[in-house]
């Protein structure tokens, strides 16, 4: 029996978190193992019990939760994703990943995928976010890049029967 695709969703403390919820249902349905990661800011956007519900796995946010079975979770999370998609990705979170900064557990466990695809999909349209600080912004995006992350826009539609699709 083949295994399935397994999908690291990391959600990020902008307004669009509460789209992802649609997202990770979608990516469950599909057939993909989804589990999720938060930053603390997300939870203000969307509680990670509707993760939970929809992944039928607990959602990570605190590094140092001590509720779970002891390992390296960061490290163990990394190694078991096929595909790390961060969505919404902040301009905080872009920065960090950018710099090295790995100060919560989204971060930390992003930064040790080494082996698997990334999909980083900016909450802001692409202007705003070159604008903000033109040179540092651009080179954020150039540093994102040479660690061969994809950047993508993600998009959840409904055809005329109300049916769901993904567009990535």
């Amino acid at each position: 029996m083949e295994r399935k695709k397994t999908v690291l969703l990391c959600v990020t403390g902008g307004i669009a978190a509460y789209k992802i919820a649609t997202l990770a249902s979608m990516l469950v349905k599909t057939g993909y193992d989804v589990k999720v990661v938060m930053t603390q800011n997300a939870t203000n956007f969307i509680n990670p019990l509707v993760f939970e519900t929809l992944t039928q796995h607990k959602c990570l946010i605190d590094t140092f939760d001590r509720n779970f079975e002891y390992s390296v979770e960061h490290v163990t999370l990394a190694k078991w994703a096929d595909i790390v998609m961060i969505a919404p990705a902040t301009a905080n979170v872009i920065g960090k990943l950018a710099h090295g900064i790995a100060d919560d557990m989204l971060t930390t466990t992003v930064m040790a995928c080494a082996e698997c695809k990334k999909i980083l999909a900016p909450e802001m349209p692409c202007e705003p976010f070159i604008n903000a600080c033109p040179a540092q912004m651009i080179s954020c995006s150039a540093i994102i890049r040479a660690r061969e992350v994809s950047f993508t826009r993600v998009m959840i539609s409904f055809d005329i029967g109300g049916t769901m699709r993904l567009i990535i």
